[in-house]
Protein backbone atom coordinates (compact mmCIF):
# COMPACT_ATOMS: atom_id res chain seq x y z
CA UNK A 1 0.00 0.00 0.00
CA UNK A 2 3.05 2.60 0.82
CA UNK A 3 4.39 1.85 -2.41
CA UNK A 4 0.74 2.39 -4.32
CA UNK A 5 0.74 5.95 -2.38
CA UNK A 6 4.40 6.70 -2.79
CA UNK A 7 3.88 5.99 -6.60
CA UNK A 8 1.17 8.21 -6.74
CA UNK A 9 2.85 10.63 -5.29
CA UNK A 10 5.24 10.64 -8.09
CA UNK A 11 3.40 10.77 -10.72
CA UNK A 12 1.47 13.42 -9.91
CA UNK A 13 4.67 15.46 -9.09
CA UNK A 14 6.03 14.45 -12.86
CA UNK A 15 2.76 15.54 -14.46
CA UNK A 16 2.88 18.32 -12.60
CA UNK A 17 6.58 18.95 -13.95
CA UNK A 18 5.73 18.04 -17.24
CA UNK A 19 2.85 20.10 -17.69
CA UNK A 20 2.58 22.89 -20.17
CA UNK A 21 2.58 26.28 -18.64
CA UNK A 22 0.03 28.65 -18.77
CA UNK A 23 0.13 30.67 -21.72
CA UNK A 24 0.63 34.79 -20.69
CA UNK A 25 -1.89 37.47 -21.43
CA UNK A 26 -3.36 36.83 -25.29
CA UNK A 27 -3.16 40.02 -27.74
CA UNK A 28 -6.96 39.58 -28.89
CA UNK A 29 -8.75 42.45 -27.45
CA UNK A 30 -9.45 46.34 -27.52
CA UNK A 31 -5.96 48.49 -26.72
CA UNK A 32 -6.34 52.06 -27.20
CA UNK A 33 -2.96 54.76 -27.60
CA UNK A 34 -3.94 58.13 -27.18
CA UNK A 35 -2.08 61.30 -26.85
CA UNK A 36 -0.91 64.69 -28.93
CA UNK A 37 1.06 65.01 -31.31
CA UNK A 38 3.73 67.61 -31.32
CA UNK A 39 1.50 70.88 -33.00
CA UNK A 40 -0.48 69.76 -29.44
CA UNK A 41 -3.74 68.40 -31.69
CA UNK A 42 -5.49 64.84 -29.71
CA UNK A 43 -6.20 61.91 -31.08
CA UNK A 44 -7.57 58.58 -29.83
CA UNK A 45 -6.39 55.11 -31.81
CA UNK A 46 -8.39 52.01 -30.57
CA UNK A 47 -7.07 48.91 -31.88
CA UNK A 48 -9.59 45.61 -31.94
CA UNK A 49 -8.02 42.26 -32.26
CA UNK A 50 -10.62 39.59 -31.91
CA UNK A 51 -9.82 35.56 -31.39
CA UNK A 52 -11.38 35.28 -35.01
CA UNK A 53 -8.14 36.85 -36.32
CA UNK A 54 -10.09 40.15 -37.90
CA UNK A 55 -8.73 43.51 -36.60
CA UNK A 56 -10.18 47.12 -36.95
CA UNK A 57 -8.29 50.12 -36.15
CA UNK A 58 -10.13 53.31 -35.48
CA UNK A 59 -8.61 57.00 -35.05
CA UNK A 60 -10.23 60.53 -33.32
CA UNK A 61 -8.77 63.46 -34.49
CA UNK A 62 -9.78 66.46 -32.54
CA UNK A 63 -12.44 64.58 -31.26
CA UNK A 64 -14.09 63.62 -34.13
CA UNK A 65 -13.68 59.99 -36.53
CA UNK A 66 -10.70 59.88 -38.77
CA UNK A 67 -10.35 57.04 -40.23
CA UNK A 68 -11.29 53.78 -39.50
CA UNK A 69 -10.09 50.17 -41.23
CA UNK A 70 -10.73 46.43 -41.44
CA UNK A 71 -8.14 43.45 -41.39
CA UNK A 72 -6.96 40.41 -40.10
CA UNK A 73 -3.97 40.39 -37.68
CA UNK A 74 -1.41 37.58 -36.87
CA UNK A 75 1.13 36.90 -34.13
CA UNK A 76 3.90 34.58 -34.61
CA UNK A 77 7.83 34.80 -33.55
CA UNK A 78 7.01 38.12 -31.28
CA UNK A 79 5.68 39.80 -34.74
CA UNK A 80 1.96 41.12 -35.21
CA UNK A 81 0.63 41.71 -39.11
CA UNK A 82 -2.18 43.60 -39.81
CA UNK A 83 -3.17 42.67 -43.44
CA UNK A 84 -6.22 45.27 -44.10
CA UNK A 85 -8.77 44.64 -46.58
CA UNK A 86 -8.20 48.57 -48.39
CA UNK A 87 -6.10 47.72 -51.05
CA UNK A 88 -4.48 51.87 -50.61
CA UNK A 89 -3.53 50.86 -47.09
CA UNK A 90 -0.41 49.26 -46.20
CA UNK A 91 -0.52 45.96 -44.12
CA UNK A 92 1.49 46.65 -41.17
CA UNK A 93 4.13 44.51 -39.00
CA UNK A 94 5.56 45.28 -35.91
CA UNK A 95 7.13 43.13 -33.12
CA UNK A 96 5.70 43.61 -29.83
CA UNK A 97 6.12 43.21 -26.11
CA UNK A 98 2.91 42.07 -24.25
CA UNK A 99 2.40 42.58 -20.48
CA UNK A 100 -1.32 42.45 -18.98
CA UNK A 101 -2.55 45.68 -19.27
CA UNK A 102 0.16 47.18 -21.80
CA UNK A 103 1.28 46.47 -25.82
CA UNK A 104 4.04 47.63 -27.23
CA UNK A 105 4.71 48.19 -30.95
CA UNK A 106 7.97 48.74 -32.31
CA UNK A 107 8.52 49.11 -36.12
CA UNK A 108 9.61 51.70 -38.59
CA UNK A 109 11.47 53.83 -36.41
CA UNK A 110 8.51 53.97 -33.54
CA UNK A 111 7.61 52.95 -30.43
CA UNK A 112 3.84 53.11 -29.53
CA UNK A 113 2.64 52.18 -26.42
CA UNK A 114 -1.36 50.47 -26.08
CA UNK A 115 -3.63 50.03 -22.94
CA UNK A 116 -5.69 47.30 -22.61
CA UNK A 117 -9.29 48.62 -22.74
CA UNK A 118 -11.30 47.44 -19.92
Amino acid sequence: MKRIVICLALLCLIFTACRTPQAGPALAGVWVNQGQYSEGRSFVETMTLREDGSAAVHLEYQGADYASLEGRWTAEDGVLSVDFTDPNTRDRSYSYVLTESSLTLTGGGKEVVYQRKN
